[in-house]
C-alpha cells in the first residue's frame, strides 16, 4: 500500500511540474508556481524565483536582483551602499563613492572608480579596488589590491593580503 501510496505522490509531482501548477498559501496573499521553468513564491508586493537553471531572482518594488552563477549585486535603498555577493564567479562594477560589501567566496571582484569604505568578507577572493577611504577584509586567503591613495585597513583573518595595483581603473 506504502509503495502505491508514494508512486501516486509522485505522479502528482510529475503532472505539476510538466503541466504548471498554481497553489495560494492560506492566510496570505501568496502564491507558489511550479512548472518546467522553475518555481517563485510571491504576491504583488514582490518574488522569490528559481529557474531551472538555478538562478535566484529576487523582485519587489525596488528592482530585480538576480544571483545566477557569477553572483548578485544590489543597492541598498536606504544607504546606497553596493553588496556584492558570489561564489567562485566573477564581479565587475563601479564604486561611484559609495560604500561596498563584498561576500564570496572563490571569486573575483573588481570595483572601478573610488570607493568609500570597503568591507571584504569570504575565503579565497581576490578583490581590485580603483580606490578606497578604508578597506576591512575578513576571512581566510583573501588578496584586495587598490590602485590609488592609502586607504585605512584593518584585516581580521588568516593569510590576507591588501596591497598597491591591481586591475581596477581608478
Amino acid at each position: 500500500m506504502r509503495s502505491s501510496t508514494s508512486a501516486a505522490a509522485l505522479l502528482v509531482a510529475a503532472t505539476f511540474w510538466l503541466t504548471g501548477c498554481s497553489v495560494g498559501i492560506p492566510g496570505t496573499e501568496q502564491e507558489i508556481n511550479v512548472d518546467p521553468d522553475g518555481v517563485s513564491v510571491g504576491s504583488e508586493d514582490g518574488e522569490i524565483s528559481v529557474d531551472s537553471d538555478g538562478d535566484v531572482t529576487v523582485g519587489n518594488e525596488n528592482g530585480d536582483v538576480t544571483i545566477g552563477e557569477g553572483g548578485g549585486v544590489t543597492i541598498d535603498s536606504e544607504t546606497g551602499a553596493l553588496n556584492i555577493a558570489s561564489v567562485e564567479g566573477s564581479v565587475t562594477e563601479d564604486c561611484e563613492d559609495r560604500d561596498v560589501n563584498v561576500t564570496a567566496s572563490g571569486a573575483e571582484v573588481v570595483l572601478n572608480g573610488r570607493c568609500g569604505a570597503v568591507t571584504v568578507t569570504g575565503n579565497d577572493l581576490t578583490v581590485h579596488l580603483g580606490g578606497a577611504d578604508s578597506i576591512r577584509v575578513t576571512g581566510a586567503d583573501n588578496a584586495v589590491h587598490h590602485a590609488e591613495g592609502e586607504p585605512d585597513v584593518t584585516d581580521i583573518g588568516i593569510n590576507n593580503t591588501v596591497s598597491a595595483g591591481g586591475d581596477a581603473q581608478g
